[in-house]
């Protein structure tokens, strides 16, 4: 990215309340991003398509368009991260975004310093996603093949697309040398600390192991190893591309 593409990259705000769209409006000048705001479905998604934007700050509690609806719109035709603002006791809402395919939550109210920390980790895990895909094309796994590109995991029984937090996970266990724990796939998938009341890492596990046993067919494909983590039960390897 150039000088002047990273001068316009912005991040996208899709908040109704006035007073937290202000807030968060400022707290992202204050720390140097740009924000632009927006509420309709069809504005939400022009914006969030074009390349200089970097990231959604998604309320999924709109009046109007709903949220969750707009979340798997925007997964269906981007990678753009997705950062997704929900209320404190909606605890069902949550694991709806997460399965929608949004990267990361943070719950209202919550503190401006939180909201940044957690757009620089979804910001990091992206372009260590892109290095990756440079030097691999896909993943073996059983009778199984996750194309690295398209995130579509093909298998004797159907084909599956997985999300970006569900193919890293399925990297970590491939690239991990026995168990995976949960603390480490907290970092390398969420980019975040475990911590006991977090139970996002448990949607995402649930959903992929939903997802790679439809398309093999057979067994649930992931060992859960109590006290020791998550370990996958079928051969998996990686397929490099030229110069992988």
């Amino acid at each position: 990215m150039s000088d002047a593409q990273a001068a316009a990259s912005f991040v996208l705000v899709v908040e109704d309340e006035p007073a937290i769209q202000a807030m968060i409006a400022r707290t992202l000048r204050q720390h140097a991003f740009q924000a632009r705001v927006a509420l309709r479905r069809d504005e939400v998604l022009a914006l969030a398509g074009e390349e200089a934007c970097v990231a959604v700050l998604l309320d999924l509690g709109l009046p109007g368009d709903d949220g969750m609806d707009i979340a798997r719109a925007l997964r269906g035709r981007s990678d753009v991260p997705i950062l997704m603002l929900t209320g404190r006791a909606a605890v069902r809402e949550r694991v709806s975004g997460l399965e929608a395919g949004a990267d990361d939550y943070i719950v209202k109210p919550f503190d401006p310093d939180e909201l940044v920390a957690r757009l620089r980790a979804v910001l990091r895990r992206k372009p260590k996603a892109e290095r990756n895909r440079a030097r691999a094309v896909a993943i073996r796994l059983g009778a199984g093949r996750l194309d690295l590109a398209t995130r579509e995991f093909a298998g004797p029984s159907g084909r599956e697309k997985l999300t970006e937090q569900e193919l890293r996970l399925l990297r970590a266990m491939v690239d991990n040398d026995g168990p995976l724990a949960r603390a480490s796939a907290y970092g390398l998938v969420l980019g975040r600390k475990w911590e006991p009341t977090d139970r996002s890492l448990d949607v995402h596990v649930a959903n992929l192991r939903r997802k790679l046993r439809a398309a093999l067919g057979g067994e649930d494909p992931i060992a859960t190893l109590r006290g020791q983590g998550y370990e996958l039960r079928a051969p998996a390897s990686t397929e490099a591309g030229e110069g992988g």
